[in-house]
């Protein structure tokens, strides 16, 4: 049986009442997180709006056992 950890990004709603939070997306990586963010604050300014902070989503690990 092999396992593959993946990482799930959650906005936390820091800055909120805390009732706001969700699951964003999921990477392979730790370290993909600050792609990820860089590239969803694009997607924001475009709409519009204000970029998001490293302390407004947390990772939470995820350890998945593949079957194939």
């Amino acid at each position: 049986m092999k396992t593959k950890t993946i990482y799930l990004i959650k906005y936390n709603d820091c800055y909120g009442n805390g009732d706001d939070d969700s699951i964003e997306v999921a990477v392979s990586k730790r370290s993909d997180f600050k792609k990820w963010l860089k590239k969803h604050n694009a997607e924001r300014k475009a709409d519009g709006n204000e970029p998001e902070n490293e302390e407004e989503f947390d990772l939470i690990e995820v350890e998945l056992i593949v079957t194939f």
